[in-house]
């Protein structure tokens, strides 16, 4: 509702967003002022309804965990939208609104780990100065937002960026080096994870190359260390690799056993999704055929090492 998005959203951002969708367009004014129609953030018949829709699933999210629980919501995890304006293709911030659900009932230690190949810059900025809530970001160094290069553990904040071509093994040493011991620490009441499909060797929007093995395996690693999880979606701009990737997330969560090679109707279904890049007119067997790609292990790199001192 408007009142729940106002937990978060300014009421004048709120309203200019329903305008947008009405009208289908904004004066230059409101374009400058908001960032929607611009930067990117393109107006859509659904640009007040879908991310409004998102924000709900993140506040459903967090009341169906009231009391403990693991609830799994992909289209949720517009981790760059702003108070007061849009920004990344996040026209609202549904990851905030549901930590503030959370809080609403009772739950305060919350961590967040955004794996995400952009950094969650739009939660960090939400809750940098809340010593409760801590926020990890696991990114591509030098890529927008081109924020989240340090660090503040002061104020509940680590970020990660990593450089191109981070592999499995990379994420594996960050988790367990690091990420995970911060984790246990907190000790939190509840978390958020963000697997981020974009973060995957085949997604054109990042140079980062990770399978969804590692994402799969970072979620495991994760999920018995709050009472409450919640994991959402995030980015992702290859159907082939997101919708592979977010049905194994959906595996894991249910302790259901990944098949070797899909079923004939899930890959006829697949066959029939539309990628308008240049690897979408010839696309790989491997996506259609099997749900998991091949390990993508490789060397620690010094500059990975560097982030664990």
């Amino acid at each position: 509702s408007r009142a729940e998005l106002r937990n978060f959203h300014t009421a004048d951002y709120i309203s200019a967003l329903q305008q947008a969708e009405v009208e289908q367009s904004l004066p230059p004014e409101m374009q400058a002022r908001y960032r929607i129609g611009i930067d990117s953030n393109a107006i859509h018949p659904a640009v007040f309804r879908r991310p409004a829709t998102s924000a709900g699933g993140a506040i459903m999210a967090a009341s169906l965990t009231a009391d403990g629980g693991v609830v799994y919501a992909p289209g949720v995890g517009n981790h760059h939208g702003m108070p007061d304006r849009a920004s990344g293709f996040c026209f609202v911030n549904d990851i905030a609104l549901g930590i503030l659900r959370w809080r609403e009932l009772g739950v305060r230690r919350v961590v967040y780990l955004d794996l995400d190949a952009h950094h969650g810059d739009g939660v960090e900025a939400a809750f940098a100065n809340d010593p409760d809530v801590l926020t990890i970001s696991i990114h591509e160094a030098g890529r927008w937002p081109r924020t989240g290069t340090v660090s503040a553990p002061s104020r509940g904040v680590w970020n990660f960026a990593v450089p191109a071509g981070f592999n499995d093994t990379e994420l594996r040493f960050l988790l367990e080096a690091k990420i995970l011991p911060l984790i246990k620490t907190h000790a939190p009441e509840a978390m958020i994870v963000l697997p981020g499909a974009d973060a995957l060797e085949d997604d054109p929007m990042s140079r980062l190359s990770l399978s969804n093995n590692a994402l799969w395996d970072a979620v495991r690693a994760v999920r018995g260390l709050a009472p409450r999880l919640a994991v959402f979606g995030g980015g992702g701009y290859n159907p082939y690799s997101l919708a592979r990737c977010w049905a194994g997330v959906w595996a894991i969560l249910n302790d259901i056993e990944m098949p070797l090679h899909l079923p004939p109707a899930v890959q006829e279904l697949l066959r029939g999704v539309a990628y308008f890049r240049a690897a979408g007119r010839n696309p790989p067997a491997r996506w259609f055929e099997q749900l998991r790609d091949a390990p993508a292990e490789g060397p620690v790199r010094d500059e990975v090492k560097g982030l664990c001192v």
